[in-house]
């Protein structure tokens, strides 16, 4: 079975002295229980793993009757140590309290009973770790697979991972595209629209924020201001638009990126462009097939101009950078910005030989001084196969 690099970072954190919760976060549907399972199968320390998806968020003695079961454990056979997992914490109301009281008191004990939690809600997860469990952490977060992954698991060609994205539980399915899409529907958009995002207070109006995520994943790799999808919707207020955009950012499902300035007011208040963090999520609602995008040239520019800010946007999850774009009142136009403090990287993806790149070139002469890395994708730049492999962390190699 194909392992991601996050197992041996998991197997290297439960090695060391138990002095922190590990928790493992990030969307549905790229493998954190696999690897987790994979961890277990391989652990030379005894494990026990628990599911809250189905208990009653209400039952408040569910965690500490789990965590119980593993102290007697220890005590009955003796263990010097033992792993508690749990998978869907976020499924437990008031979770990080409890979770915290638990850990509070093997810590006075001198108890060597070490914790992993998974969660694939973001919003609830952070909400949580904020408000309780400030110190007693470490997150180790996991985006959906990137190329190499989907090249080596599954063998996916460079175009269907910038077509199909990385979901490897739909893999299989990418040769029936009517398959594939009523999958993405039903097991991965539905669950996190229908299920997931409605655990959180702020949704008043659901049809209303499937409205405002269809039509963000459409329009990916676009500018469109919030009032311009309020007049299409014909439905909710702006305000409240940007509110679900949020917090599908939180989702990891699609991101409003803001037009770099150096005024963080400007900035917050530009038109935001639209951008997936897995282009299946764009193509899930796309006119095109496969097939027909390949060969239609516009088509596949903004397919690939999709794919490489989803790539981005991914990775700004979880390298911790800012993801923006720039445009002037000339529309001249940087496709992507990378912001980390004040050093920025500026990206362009281009398609063909007569793509302008004069908008690039404005935003490098006028940014100069904060600009430490800069790079062309495409067949005029960096390949796109190389692209893809690229350690982002490392353009920011200033710092």
């Amino acid at each position: 079975m194909f392992e991601r690099q996050h197992l041996a970072i998991l197997k290297s954190r439960m090695a060391e002295p138990r002095r922190r919760i590990q928790i493992v976060m990030g969307p549905r549907q790229v493998g954190k229980s696999t690897m987790v399972g994979q961890f277990v199968d391989q652990a030379e320390v005894p494990c026990d793993f628990f599911a809250a998806d189905g208990v009653s968020r209400f039952d408040i003695s569910w965690i500490a009757n789990r965590w119980q079961e593993s102290r007697l454990k220890m005590d009955i056979h003796g263990e010097a140590e033992r792993i508690l997992i749990i998978d869907e914490i976020q499924k437990v109301d008031n979770w990080s309290e409890q979770v915290k009281k638990e850990w509070d008191e093997d810590t006075r004990a001198g108890r060597n009973l070490k914790v992993i939690l998974l969660g694939s809600s973001r919003v609830l997860l952070q909400k949580g770790l904020e408000e309780s469990l400030e110190g007693r952490f470490e997150t180790l977060k996991m985006g959906f697979w990137e190329w190499p992954e989907m090249r080596d698991a599954f063998g996916f060609s460079i175009d269907q991972f910038i077509y199909f994205g990385g979901f490897p539980g739909l893999a299989p399915d990418v040769s029936d595209e009517d398959r594939w899409r009523d999958l993405m529907e039903d097991t991965i958009i539905s669950p996190i629209l229908s299920r997931d995002i409605l655990e959180v207070d702020e949704i008043r109006n659901p049809s209303l924020l499937r409205q405002v995520f269809e039509i963000a994943c459409m329009e990916s790799a676009k500018e469109l201001s919030l009032t311009k999808m309020q007049g299409t919707m014909n439905n909710g207020t702006v305000p409240t638009i940007k509110t679900y955009l949020d917090i599908l950012n939180k989702t990891m499902t699609v991101c409003p990126l803001q037009k770099y300035s150096p005024s963080e007011i400007k900035e917050k208040q530009s038109v935001p462009k639209m951008q997936v963090y897995n282009n299946g999520f764009r193509n899930r609602y796309g006119l095109y097939t496969f097939t027909q995008a390949r060969t239609n040239p516009a088509e596949w520019g903004r397919q690939v101009e999709s794919a490489v800010g989803a790539f981005l946007a991914n990775r700004s999850v979880l390298d911790s950078f800012e993801l923006l774009y720039w445009r002037n009142d000339k529309k001249q136009e940087c496709d992507y910005v990378l912001k980390k403090g004040q050093a920025l990287v500026a990206i362009e993806v281009k398609s063909g030989r007569a793509d302008d790149i004069s908008g690039f070139e404005k935003f490098k002469e006028i940014y100069s001084d904060r600009i430490v890395s800069s790079l062309i994708v495409g067949p005029e730049g960096l390949p796109l196969e190389d692209f893809f492999q690229l350690g982002i962390k490392n353009l920011f190699r200033s710092l």
